[in-house]
């Protein structure tokens, strides 16, 4: 999360509304119902380059870091339903709060945001004007390779976007530089690979997982510590 959505977060916990109806946090199955059902406004809070690289048809970008986003936000409908997301939940849940606090009387987020989506094979459309990304992507087939190339595989999946995620960086290149030849640590960029990410249901950023002869035999959710990292990289070595 960086400053400018922290620092929103903590004015919404100053000046949110007590008595404003809280915004529903719901799974991908009924957010796509209600996107079918619902007269609503839809809206990506995620920033222009993740918006296209891919965004649920017919979404309003709006993104959440950028400083004019409360005024943006203040014209749109307040009595509309606004159906409202991001890639993993986090940002959509701050957006989601300040907005029930200044008017908004019907608000869903995506609970765990695109990376649910994802999960469940719903597509998503690109802009005209894409943004190239330098990640690698895999195909299914082309992932088993590095899988089968390698005894032992840590893998990191981050997305750009993800402060926590940078915060890891340190710890990786210390496990990379220290279990060279042992084992290898490999970057996935989420949003340059979501048939990956999909497989292998990676449902937050950063996530880990270890491969050990091609299969699964470890997964970790959130920031670890290098001494816990490690640990746990030398039982499969």
């Amino acid at each position: 999360m960086n400053k400018i959505v922290l620092t929103l977060f903590l004015f919404i916990m100053v000046f949110v509304d007590v008595n404003a109806q809280a915004p529903q946090h719901v799974e991908a199955i009924k957010f796509k119902q209600l996107i079918a059902s619902e007269d609503a406004i839809l809206l990506d809070v995620r920033t222009p380059q993740e918006y296209s690289r891919g965004h649920i048809a017919g979404s309003t970008a709006i993104d959440i870091s950028d400083p004019a986003f409360v005024s943006k936000i203040n014209l749109l409908q307040k009595d509309k339903t606004i159906l409202i997301y991001c890639l993993s939940g986090s940002r959509s849940y701050v957006a989601a709060n300040y907005m029930s606090g200044h008017g908004f009387k019907k608000i869903y987020n995506l609970q765990r945001g695109l990376m649910d989506w994802y999960q469940h094979g719903f597509a998503l459309e690109q802009s005209s004007q894409t943004v190239a990304s330098t990640a690698t992507t895999y195909t299914g087939q082309s992932f088993d390779k590095l899988l089968k190339e390698n005894k032992v595989i840590l893998v990191d999946f981050h997305a750009v976007w993800c402060a926590p995620c940078k915060a890891m960086n340190p710890v990786l290149d210390k496990v990379s530089a220290n279990f060279k030849g042992k084992a290898r640590v490999e970057k996935v960029d989420v949003e340059a690979n979501k048939e990956i990410t999909a497989a292998y249901q990676v449902q937050s950023v950063p996530g880990f997982l270890i491969f050990k002869d091609g299969k699964k035999v470890w997964s970790h959710n959130g920031t670890i510590s290098y001494d816990e990292l490690s640990g746990v990289l030398k039982k499969f070595l």
